[in-house]
């Protein structure tokens, strides 16, 4: 048994570094990454008989959110069409995965590393882009991607994970400050205007915790980005305080239609991909429901397909998650600067995630969302996990 369990480990570690190293560029290769590494962290609970060691927190908001997705889907206007979307809540599996099988501060930093590094080398491909199609407005970088938007996803939350090792982690690793500049360079080549959203709200609230200062400084910092800035992204960042912008009032159309459906399905929604079914229903001026299906905004997009209970639910996973993330604080050692860039470092990432998602479905891009499951895992693992604890503590 004990070759068994050796190689198994090997498995696992190997599967964590797969996913880490494929996630900005395959979702297939990511994929099968987690696929054989859950497998084989599910041979290992059961060789070891260590069921109850399992960690697993956040269980019961992750679990009241699945258990509102299935109802959406059972009560829902079309469950034909709309099972087939519950495969997704498999994704949340990612999370407890990564908790329980980075078993070391060690092995977590080299996961981390493999993914900044990963993150970095995938904009090659967006600056190949553009030297291939030429700078401009019509020009936005899909870099590894087939859609910018899911680039720009991507690109968002791993450069906060890279800025809050790089705001608070000691000694500063140039390689690290070196990767985040490129995904910064490439995230604006993208056009993508709620990552950029996304990764301002990062950025922000690592400044704020790192210095409250340094908040203050911020808005030079973004009129120096602006000033140096190309003219065709200098329009880009001004449409964003734009009310009359096109695709603002073609979102906030969706967001219109949204709202009719959802009064007509309030407490469990209409099931998932039920727009499809349900939008002729609807008066729809612009023609923006019909050709795009989807709110691009999550807290819309659920409040249709799976209710208030499902939005609700949904909700009290990300209130559970930053104030899990300050017990962590609050149990650290003071001098734990890594731990505390890793753990900042996420938050960022996952507020970026949220954010963004007012603008888009970002919820429902596999790519992300996959990515930002594992993001989220990797503060409690290494061992951080400790269920019993207070919820004393603070951002430290």
């Amino acid at each position: 048994m004990n070759r068994s369990l050796v190689w198994l480990d090997r498995i696992i570690f190997a599967s964590l570094i797969g996913f880490a190293g494929f996630s900005p560029f395959s979702i297939s290769l990511t994929q099968i990454s987690c696929g054989i590494g859950g497998l084989a962290w599910l041979a290992r609970i059961y060789l070891t008989r260590s069921w109850r060691q399992v960690k697993l927190p956040l269980w019961i908001p992750l679990a009241g959110f699945s258990l509102a997705c299935i109802l959406a889907v059972v009560s829902g206007v079309d469950p034909a069409n709309s099972f087939p979307s519950l495969k997704r809540l498999l994704e949340i599996l990612i999370f407890f995965w990564g908790v329980n099988c980075i078993q070391s501060s060690g092995d977590r930093e080299k996961v981390i590393g493999v993914l900044l590094a990963a993150g970095g080398l995938s904009t090659l491909g967006g600056f190949y882009h553009v030297m291939e199609k030429g700078f401009g407005t019509n020009v936005r970088v899909e870099g590894t991607m087939s859609v910018y938007m899911t680039f720009a996803g991507l690109l968002m939350m791993v450069s906060l994970v890279g800025l809050g090792k790089l705001a608070f982690d000691r000694p500063l690793r140039k390689w690290v400050g070196g990767c985040v500049v490129l995904m910064l360079a490439c995230l604006l080549l993208t056009h993508t205007r709620q990552a950029w959203l996304g990764l301002l709200a990062g950025i922000v609230f690592l400044f704020y915790v790192r210095n409250k200062r340094w908040v203050l400084a911020l808005p030079v910092i973004m009129v120096m980005v602006y000033v140096l800035a190309p003219w065709q992204i200098q329009l880009r960042m001004a449409s964003m305080v734009d009310l009359k912008d096109v695709t603002l009032l073609n979102r906030v159309a969706l967001w219109e239609g949204g709202w009719l459906i959802f009064k007509d399905h309030p407490l469990l929604g209409c099931g998932f991909k039920c727009v499809d079914v349900v939008h002729s229903q609807y008066p729809d001026p612009t023609g923006r429901i019909q050709k795009l299906r989807g709110m691009h905004n999550n807290v819309i997009q659920l409040m249709v397909d799976t209710g208030l209970v499902g939005m609700l639910s949904w909700l009290t996973v990300w209130v559970g998650y930053f104030l899990t993330l300050r017990r962590l604080a609050g149990n650290a050692e003071e001098n734990d600067g890594p731990e505390r860039g890793i753990r900042l470092g996420c938050a960022a990432a996952v507020l970026g995630f949220l954010i963004a998602g007012l603008f888009e479905t970002n919820l429902y891009d596999g790519e992300v969302s996959m990515l930002l499951y594992f993001i989220m895992a990797l503060p409690f693992a290494a061992g951080n996990w400790q269920p019993r604890k207070g919820l004393r503590g603070g951002w430290g």
